[in-house]
This record gives C-alpha cells, structure tokens and sequence, in this order.
C-alpha cells in the first residue's frame, strides 16, 4: 500500500486520452496516492478524483453514464 500509485503505474490509462480518472483507494483507503501522483495525471490534462473504492465506482459509473470519457483504477481490497 505504500508507496502506492505511482505516476509509471497510471501511464496507459493517461495514453488512452481520459479526460477525467478515477482511484479507488481501497474499502478502507488504505491505497496511498502521492500528490505526485495526482500532480503526473493533472499536468497531462486530466480531472483526477481519489476516493474510498465503493464511492469511487459511483462516481465513475455516474461519469460514464454522462458521456465523460472517463477511467478507473481501483483497489478492490483494504
């Protein structure tokens, strides 16, 4: 869980051009996410949302359902 996502980690789903990601931390967010991590995925343009997993999948169905072209990773787990 530790160090968490890293920037090499989200490289394929920033190539495929989302507008806005979506991380799943984890049922009890124990994922870490650095801000260099978030800071990676906003310097290429990109709305990124960290969150406990159950309401990051909310959120990226809510997205989705809208037309955003949207991505996710998630931690199913901790």
């Amino acid at each position: 869980h530790s160090p968490g996502v890293q920037p090499a980690d989200l490289e394929e789903v920033v190539q495929k051009g989302v507008r806005t990601l979506v991380i799943g931390r984890g049922m009890s967010e124990a994922l870490q996410v650095p801000s260099s991590t978030v800071d990676y995925v906003r310097k290429n343009g990109i709305d990124v949302l960290v969150l406990q997993t159950e309401k990051a999948v909310e959120e990226y169905n809510a997205l989705a359902a809208q037309g955003v072209k949207v991505g996710g990773v998630f931690h199913s787990t901790c």
